[in-house]
């Protein structure tokens, strides 16, 4: 598989990006994330109206409050994401006006059924998101996304469509 994208901790903070999303799409997979683990450590937003720092805890809906302007930017850590049975270690999610992109520390808790649970996730994005452009890229290289990930994922997809 991408293994090798995963399991050696070179320090870097790669990235996963989901573009060329709606809002409703952008809505409906935060909402269903949230449903599945919760905000880690204790994030805060910007918000102009109020001038300060908002904790995301503190904010009942935060991707709602982000598309209605309340607060600049949606950026946490996922705490307890567990999909199909199989914890993933923390990823973060950012969310973008057309995109949703998660970063990842590499490292040996990246194994096979890690791996293969972060692509069934990415899978039920997908489902939410049909036409959506889902790929891996190296922290700062989102221009140059890694063929080696989007055919292993791609083929992942293909084999597990019903």
């Amino acid at each position: 598989m991408v293994r090798n994208l995963f399991e050696v901790n070179d320090g870097s903070l790669p990235d996963i990006f989901v573009e060329d999303l709606t809002q409703t799409e952008i809505i409906e997979i935060y909402e269903w994330l949230m449903s599945q683990a919760q905000i880690a450590r204790d994030p805060t937003a910007w918000s102009p109206s109020e001038n300060r720092d908002i904790p995301l805890r503190e904010i009942e809906n935060p991707i709602r409050a982000y598309f209605a302007g309340s607060i600049e930017s949606v950026f946490h850590c996922l705490s307890g994401l567990s999909i199909n049975g199989v914890l993933l270690p923390e990823l973060s999610v950012m969310i973008e006006p057309t995109a949703v992109s998660f970063d990842y520390r590499m490292g040996p808790e990246w194994r096979e059924p890690e791996l293969l649970a972060l692509f069934h996730m990415l899978r039920s994005i997908l489902r939410i998101a049909p036409s959506a452009r889902i790929f891996h890229a190296h922290e700062g290289l989102s221009a140059s996304p890694n063929v080696e990930f989007s055919e292993a994922f791609n083929l992942y997809v293909t084999r597990s469509s019903p």
